[in-house]
């Protein structure tokens, strides 16, 4: 997806944050919370974030998101994770690992 970059960067503010109010976005990006709200719109009615009364959030994760997309989500995070964990793991262990996307 081609976004302008302050979309992009609004869109990884929301997923880092979970929830991110206009008036921060206008402050960090240095324009007028009518620009961030217009955005966000645009966000929005490409589903790729809800917009709340102040702001901006990711949909609750009630809903059931397919693998694929779960899988490429936060996939930098993901390797830190394993990275981290494997460091920790003995040498001849056994593990037991579920099905989630980040293992």
């Amino acid at each position: 997806m081609n976004l302008p970059p302050r979309q992009q960067q609004i869109l990884e503010l929301v997923r880092e944050r979970g929830y991110v109010s206009i008036e921060e976005m206008a402050h960090l990006f240095v324009v007028t919370p009518q620009t961030i709200r217009r955005d966000i719109n645009q966000l929005a009615e490409m589903n790729l974030l809800r917009r709340y009364h102040g702001g901006a959030a990711y949909d609750s994760s009630i809903e059931n998101t397919a693998y694929a997309m779960r899988a490429d989500q936060m996939r930098d995070e993901k390797q830190r994770i394993a990275e981290a964990i494997a460091a920790q793991i003995p040498d001849h262990a056994s593990l037991f690992i579920n099905i989630g996307t980040t293992t």
